[in-house]
């Protein structure tokens, strides 16, 4: 009996500490703060046109899904609006600028991932409809002009490229 008993607490333990190492998120995904805002940032150096980027408080490496309601969220769906023929969905139709709002509900997601599906399209595993840090390196974001305040025709990625 004492055996049995024995055996089945060492089976209990080793399952809770599997268990609890099963739901530990990655140091990666951990170390990733949500994006929380939008900053400014030049396409290129000395140029007077500038992007709006999704950004942590310290970072533009960040991440938003649905739900997240702010600025940064309004920088990606000006990106998906003005640089993207984004789709939402079967009935969904188009996104764009009158769907820019700051929140990421089910358009944004269905939008961005649509906009996924052709900037990975041998990764089914990046078509989640989540801007992480993957898609923000690749994501084209419009151009604003400074003197008028208007978003232009020109996109590129935040590092200027593309």
């Amino acid at each position: 009996m004492g055996t049995r008993k024995l055996a089945s607490t060492l089976l209990s333990a080793t399952m809770l500490s599997v268990g609890v190492v099963a739901l530990t998120p990655t140091s990666a995904a951990a170390a990733t703060p949500k994006c929380t805002r939008q900053v400014e940032m030049k396409p290129r150096a000395g140029y007077s046109y500038y992007m709006m980027i999704p950004k942590s408080a310290t970072t533009v490496s960040c991440y938003m899904n649905k739900g997240t309601q702010n600025a940064g969220v309004t920088a990606l769906q000006t990106a998906l609006a003005y640089c993207y023929n984004a789709n939402k969905g079967i009935y969904g139709g188009f996104f764009g600028p009158g769907d820019i709002d700051g929140i990421y509900g089910r358009d944004t997601e269905l939008a961005l991932e649509d906009v996924q599906y052709s900037l990975f399209p041998q990764e089914s595993d990046m078509h989640d409809g989540i801007y992480g840090t993957r898609t923000a390196a690749v994501l084209k974001f419009p151009w604003h002009n400074p003197s008028n305040d208007r978003i232009m025709d020109t996109c590129t990625r935040r590092d200027g490229t593309g």
